[in-house]
């Protein structure tokens, strides 16, 4: 059943692929050399990869990996020759617009992350220096703490070379966030330099709680391992704002702030429960008089 299945699948990919079959796939002239606006770099690449595992993956398949889809014509591998060989406007004209079986993605993803996309498929072209390595993470370890004084967490970052000795970690991204009761609220990123460390501000728009006070996440990316550090209750947010209403403190003279008619309604609703409670005491008392009698 399931291999039938399968075969149907194929079928119809290979039915909304035969529009493109058996003919080349031309670029309008104007669009052919259009430069990547989108610089080249570690940032824009990861975010092409992100979106590449999205929305192209699932043809196209896996990077050198030639695990594509079987359909007509085949999704290139975006390493091969025949991928590479486009300029940059003509594959960003065709992710654009699409074709038989390849969806146009003009409406789905934004013409800036379109540009981060091909960063990515360039990352696999030989005249470039590959900035995204597919590597098991490394190992490291992460030292923090944060001056209250002037709000800003400064951390330090190691990594284990080779010999098993940890060594500075130099231009890795660190993310510090905000622990929440749902989650993680990233408050933002920096950069190590050189000797591994780092400096981070504290956003003043950051709310913590009523005293201000903000648990503080720090973790390096997914190309290290290493376990994240937590500052617990660290002074450096704006008090939050609690409505009187709900504060503890006042929970029972609240009577200010209420509107009579809710208040009359309260008082009104306890004391018929306070009468009903009598008067089912009063009809005990009775029952166990006439009992005795």
């Amino acid at each position: 059943m399931k291999t039938k299945v399968n075969r149907l699948m194929i079928g119809i990919l290979m039915f909304l692929a035969l529009p493109g079959m058996g003919q080349d796939w031309q670029v309008p002239a104007d669009q052919l050399n259009i430069e990547n606006p989108s610089s080249y770099n570690l940032e824009n690449v990861k975010k092409g990869k992100d979106l590449y595992l999205q929305n192209c993956k699932s043809c196209h398949g896996d990077p050198g990996k030639n695990n594509h889809l079987p359909l007509v014509p085949p999704p290139p591998d975006i390493t091969s020759e025949q991928m590479q060989a486009n300029t940059d406007g003509g594959l960003f004209y065709k992710i654009t617009k699409g074709r038989g079986g390849m969806p146009q993605f003009e409406t789905t993803i934004s013409a800036d992350d379109r540009w981060r996309l091909i960063n990515f498929i360039r990352n696999y072209n030989s005249e470039n220096e590959q900035l995204l390595i597919d590597a098991p993470p490394v190992n490291a370890k992460i030292l923090a703490s944060v001056n209250e004084a002037d709000k800003k967490v400064e951390i330090l970052a190691e990594y284990e070379d080779k010999s098993g000795n940890y060594q500075q970690l130099e231009n890795a991204p660190v993310f510090i966030s905000a622990k929440k009761a749902f989650g993680n609220l990233l408050l933002g990123q920096a950069l190590t330099d050189k000797n591994g460390r780092s400096v981070f501000s504290v956003p003043e728009t950051v709310i913590g709680d009523e005293e201000g006070n903000v648990t503080i996440v720090v973790t390096l990316d997914e190309n290290y391992k290493a376990d994240q550090v937590v500052l617990e209750e660290a002074k450096v947010g704006k008090p939050k704002e609690v409505p009187q209403l709900i504060r503890k403190e006042v929970l029972w003279s609240t009577n200010e702030n209420v509107q009579i008619w809710l208040l009359l309604s309260y008082l009104g609703a306890a004391g018929a429960a306070w009468i009903a409670i009598g008067y089912v005491i009063f009809q005990l008392v009775k029952i166990k008089r006439f009992s005795k009698q």
